[in-house]
């Protein structure tokens, strides 16, 4: 019997949210040419399938599983030889902070892992069902707690296989990029010039490679995170003005901060902190 968490009314507010969770007993044949609009998680409970991805076919047996972004071509069906099902345990999440943390994780591709048998990951999503059974609060913000401590289990003891050297030290290129965006958030002079040089590469270069692992450009990702560090300021303390925060995630004017903040959250700086209780 399949169990299901349907996606909140205000999804399009939540920072992470859970669309659906649930146990397959018998896992049929899914056949998605465009993909599937959420990001998207399989795991194997037993028995065995597969998933075709890219034009290769990764088996799935016990303790591995796969994780999709949205609108990734794939296909994945049952590979048992005689009747016996393939169980599969699957979460489909979403939300505005998904990519960013992703990211800081180092998650942030389609990619198939495995565990050791005794890691927590193995029972996490059963017992989260067992848990929904037990209280009337299963529709509930919990769920995307218990998303976001799902990808912190799959940091800690999933292994992925890069499927090339070169992919690999790509991904280990941007991520010590990011990391250093984020010591220089409040440096107004950084632009794709000094991103590029810091990775030593053309700028045409680092756009293409950001964008094809990321979906977003490295300067728009570099805006994002300086917004996102202006809301932290904002609310920590309510003497700083909304100038001194601009000059302390590297705008050089207050007017291009509220124009890029309300741009960007839908408000001017000020109104979200009002809106936040700091008054």
């Amino acid at each position: 019997m399949k169990k299901h968490v349907l996606i909140p009314l205000n999804e399009n507010k939540l920072p992470l949210f859970v669309e659906t969770i649930g146990f397959n007993p018998v896992q049929e044949t899914i056949t998605r040419p465009n993909g599937y609009p959420y990001y998207h998680w399989i795991q194997t409970v037993s028995g065995q399938g597969s998933i075709l991805f890219q034009n290769q076919q990764i088996n799935l047996t016990a303790n591995n599983g796969f994780l999709l972004l949205p609108h990734m071509q794939h296909s994945y069906r049952n590979e048992q030889s005689d009747s016996t099902p393939w169980e599969t345990l699957y979460i489909t999440f979403g939300g505005m902070m998904v990519k960013e943390i992703l990211i800081t994780l180092e998650l942030y591709q389609s990619a198939f892992f495995h565990w050791e048998q005794e890691a927590p990951i193995s029972t996490f999503i059963m017992d989260i069902l067992k848990q929904s059974e037990e209280t009337t609060d299963s529709f509930s913000i919990r769920a995307s707690s218990h998303v976001y401590e799902f990808l912190l289990l799959l940091k800690k003891y999933g292994k992925t296989y890069k499927s090339s050297l070169k992919e690999t030290n790509n991904l280990n290129t941007l991520y010590s990029l990011i990391d250093w965006m984020k010591s220089q958030l409040s440096n107004p002079d950084v632009g794709l010039d000094e991103m590029a040089l810091f990775i030593n590469t053309s700028k045409r270069h680092l756009n293409s490679l950001f964008q094809k692992n990321f979906h977003v450009t490295p300067y728009a990702y570099f805006v994002n995170l300086r917004i996102q560090q202006s809301k932290k300021l904002l609310l920590e303390n309510n003497d700083t003005t909304i100038g001194e925060i601009a000059e302390q995630v590297g705008f050089r004017s207050t007017s291009h901060f509220v124009a890029t903040f309300r741009k960007m959250v839908g408000i001017p700086p000020e109104k979200y902190r009002h809106l936040n209780g700091v008054i």
